[in-house]
């Protein structure tokens, strides 16, 4: 865990037996074995946020919590693409120019910083000419999710737009398992050759877009160990390097990202280092490993240990962090290369009640709205080490912020988590120490501990942004809350929490698990303050400095 945060052991250990009904969409019931018992009707916890003590990056200077770590994940699987964004032009769904209007209305709300594409397992098949043209004369290719029949009406001008329509920087995927450095060299010449320059800039221009889209972020290639092509370290290293050299840039400083490991893998890490700094360096900007905390239970069915099982090993990302940017460290001594997680979230049994067609959809909870805060802090807390995160995936999937129903768009728990905590993006990260009590579980031979309080802090000259979970599902927890080195005033403070820990939200019932007001008391000047969280709850306060 962040060396930042200090926790003290205050409730204690959890009753077995008690029994606790959880219930959620339909008639479904679940009793469960085991509750925590808090030390009393109220716990408490206590953060301290040092206002003059900013978290350092390597090069000593104030870290800054990029954007783009709040970023999305938009791949060709079910219905991400095909029903969640693109309708089609010609569709009685509201849209604009075939992209599902209701989404680029919200999303232009929550401001995203980045979308990943098209994928995912699904990039190292995609060959991005199939693509471009007129839509009615684009191949119909395999989709090797399932075999699903890919269209192809979603390509580069599709994409590249709805990141424009949204205000989202793009970030493109290229295909190592399938494809070639050539046939990616030619991707980033079609979208980044000036008018008139070369062929490609000038096929670009008869297919509608005569400036440059000047993509900056590419991706050379994804999950290298597995989908994207089963290579060791070494092998992948040697495809990277033929990948990234010598690729075109026209004026636009690219920044490549680099197939990192199946979750916390330091070998894999170490041994493709190892191949990169043994002689020529190629350019190589950040590390991606993908995490996955996974399920424990389904996303509605789940016993009260197997709350604290997933949202423990959603805390684990923060060890992942560091383990992997020590190893990186080895071979990169100043840090230069930074922590692209572009896929992380939970990844549940498909819910059979939603469409078959929407290959892992989901419900989400409150339990993942939790993985989302707890996940999104972490990132903060590591603003010196992480670059860009990308939650997988944006819609109608896993861990989506969006599904949809027919017209009908829903705005998941897990978006608002990043409605809640957008006012952190390029803020100034602060140390913010924890003190919280603890809660033990167990479930076969699932056993762990973990604190039920944790949280971020960063600032915007005189705005503070503070955001805290707590995990505990039996009884509030009072927070003290103590500015160091500066007194605040709440501005407004908000939380999200639910009395059932499986609510969803619908289209029938769209706003089921939404943010609402919470009272902050403030006292001594302005530098101490009171939040009382309810049980399962996410609270997010912005205070202005004084």
């Amino acid at each position: 865990m962040s060396t930042s945060i200090n926790r003290r052991t205050c409730l204690r250990r959890m009753a077995a037996g008690a029994a606790l009904a959880v219930t959620g969409p339909g008639s479904m019931e679940r009793k469960v074995r085991a509750q925590p018992v808090a030390a009393g009707p109220r716990a408490g916890g206590e953060v301290s946020v040092l206002v003059d003590q900013p978290i350092r990056g390597p090069d000593g200077k104030p870290a800054v919590i990029n954007p783009m770590v709040h970023g999305h994940f938009v791949e060709h699987i079910g219905g991400v693409v095909y029903d969640g964004i693109w309708v089609g032009p010609d569709s009685p769904i509201p849209n604009d120019g075939g992209i599902r209007r209701s989404l680029l209305e919200s999303l232009q709300r929550l401001e995203p910083p980045v979308y990943r594409w098209p994928g995912g397992c699904f990039a190292d098949k995609y060959h991005w000419r199939d693509g471009i043209g007129p839509p009615a004369s684009r191949p119909r290719r395999f989709n090797r999710w399932r075999e699903a029949v890919e269209p192809n009406t979603f390509g580069t001008h599709e994409f590249l737009r709805f990141c424009k329509l949204t205000g989202a920087v793009p970030y493109l995927a290229a295909n190592v398992g399938t494809g070639d450095p050539e046939e990616f060299q030619r991707w980033v010449e079609y979208c980044n050759a000036p008018p008139g320059r070369t062929s490609l800039a000038d096929e670009r221009e008869a297919n509608g877009q005569r400036e440059p889209f000047q993509v900056r972020i590419w991706g050379v290639g994804n999950e290298s160990w597995g989908c994207g092509g089963k290579f060791t370290p070494e092998d992948y290293c040697v495809q990277y390097r033929r990948f990234s050299e010598w690729v075109p840039s026209f004026g636009v400083p690219l920044y490549f990202i680099a197939s990192g490991p199946n979750g916390n893998d330091l070998d894999w890490t170490r041994r493709f280092m190892k191949k990169w700094a043994d002689g020529s360096r190629a350019p190589l900007q950040a590390w991606s490993p993908h995490y996955y905390c996974g399920t424990a239970g389904t996303s509605t069915e789940f016993t009260a240990d197997e709350w604290f099982i997933l949202l423990e090993r959603a805390s684990r990302i923060e060890k992942l962090i560091t383990d992997q940017w020590a190893v990186l460290g080895e071979f990169d001594r100043g840090h230069a290369i930074k922590l692209a997680i572009d896929e992380w979230g939970c990844w549940h049994p498909e819910d059979k009640r939603l469409p078959a067609e929407h290959l892992f959809a989901q419900y989400s909870t409150l339990r993942d709205a939790l993985v989302a805060g707890l996940t999104l802090d972490a990132f903060h807390r590591h603003a010196d080490k992480v670059a860009m995160a990308n939650v997988a995936q944006l819609i109608n999937c896993l861990h989506s912020l969006y599904m949809t129903e027919g017209d009908k768009l829903v705005e998941t728990p897990n978006y608002h988590v990043f409605m809640m905590y957008k006012s952190h993006k390029g803020g100034q990260a602060l140390t913010a120490l924890v003190e919280s009590p603890t809660v033990e579980f167990s479930s076969g031979r699932d056993r762990g501990r973990m604190p039920v309080l944790a949280g971020s802090a960063s600032r915007h000259e005189k705005i503070l942004t503070l955001t805290l979970t707590h995990a505990g599902t039996q009884a509030p927890l009072e927070v003290a809350v103590r500015l160091k080195g500066a007194a605040g005033t709440p501005q407004d403070a908000v939380h999200l929490t639910h009395a059932k820990l499986n609510a969803v939200n619908t289209a029938a019932e769209p706003t089921q698990i939404a943010p609402k007001p919470i009272e902050v008391k403030t006292a001594a000047g302005g530098a101490s303050h009171v939040v009382v969280m309810p049980p399962a709850s996410i609270v997010a306060v912005r205070f202005a400095l004084t």
